[in-house]
């Protein structure tokens, strides 16, 4: 956990501050400063939920002093404009209400404050098949004001989920969309009916950004009026990571045009390095698994077979001109 750049904007002395979703690894903890951890269940309830997680450790699990479920954030902090600053790592993947979860986080911002996130790069997760995430999908998120992933973000990430541990991923050898998903449609299908009938929170990546289609995202909200905040920093991901950071900056309370001004005051600023597909994982790691499959076909075709004589000759005449001009 890269808590420089986490903080890079947060006076943890002065501040007062709220962590998101801090589990089993808060990016501050209690005695680094004034910080308060809100969820969206209690403590009790996240330890019977992570009971059989062999990855978690529940009884590592910090106290939850605020439970944000269908309350708003406001209503569940007491009703006060009163954070310096809120942190969430690796949570805003999982919110199924990306455009409300930043509205709701703007509430509790005094003027000023800082909101700060660390998302995953989907280039270099799990997520390296799936569609960048798309307008129409925010906006229907934020109008059905969804508290639980829906069954399309469901059935979305567990389809998609690929293995890059995997071996042949990293060499290329092996093509991650050859890979299984972790489920087949059918079961699939019977997961998200049994979310959507029984209105069960099923954990999933709701979206999937690239720190350029994070802060194109971040435009769509500034032109839709639903965003006070600027943009304070935005750290691309560094090599042989798989994080990038972005963080904004409260607006203080005026009309959603002055917000929409500000933001793009800020946004100008910004100098992201291009994202080259030849830099996406997924992409290049398909791409050089077709090269394989093309050359493996190639060397098996009767062509190379007749022409292999014709072949060492050309390298051995090679050789022997490089020989003589020595």
């Amino acid at each position: 956990m890269d808590r420089a750049k986490i903080l890079a904007q947060i006076d943890l002395d002065r501040g007062r501050g709220l962590e998101i979703g801090a589990q089993t690894r808060p990016v501050v903890t209690r005695d680094m400063g004034r910080i308060e951890y809100v969820d969206r269940c209690s403590t009790e309830e996240l330890r019977r939920w992570y009971g059989n997680d062999p990855a978690i450790d529940a009884t590592s699990l910090v106290e939850v002093d605020h439970v944000w479920g269908e309350k708003t954030l406001l209503d569940c902090v007491g009703g006060l404009r009163a954070f310096d600053y809120v942190v969430a790592s690796h949570v805003l993947e999982h919110v199924p209400d990306l455009l409300g979860w930043l509205e709701e986080i703007a509430e509790v911002l005094v003027d000023g404050g800082i909101a700060s996130f660390v998302v995953p790069d989907r280039r270099f997760t799990f997520d390296i098949l799936r569609q960048p995430t798309g307008k129409a999908e925010l906006v229907d998120a934020y109008l059905r004001k969804l508290r639980r992933p829906a069954p399309r973000q469901i059935f979305d990430h567990f389809h998609h989920h690929r293995d890059i541990s995997a071996p042949g991923i990293r060499d290329g050898s092996v093509d991650p969309a050859t890979l299984p998903p972790l489920h087949t449609p059918v079961e699939l299908m019977q997961i998200c009916r049994h979310a959507h009938e029984n209105s069960t929170y099923i954990d999933a990546h709701c979206w999937v950004f690239t720190p350029r289609t994070f802060v194109a995202t971040l435009d769509f909200a500034n032109e839709l009026g639903l965003l006070p905040f600027e943009i304070a920093a935005v750290i691309p991901t560094p090599p042989n990571s798989d994080e990038f950071f972005v963080s904004l900056r409260r607006l203080p309370c005026e009309t959603a045009a002055g917000h929409r001004e500000a933001f793009l005051a800020s946004r100008a600023s910004l100098d992201l390095p291009a994202e080259d597909r030849s830099a996406d994982l997924g992409d290049l790691m398909q791409r050089l698994a077709q090269a394989r499959r093309e050359i493996d076909s190639l060397r098996g075709s009767t062509s190379w077979r007749v022409t292999a004589p014709l072949r060492r000759a050309i390298s051995f005449l090679r050789r022997m001109r490089r020989g003589t001009s020595a």
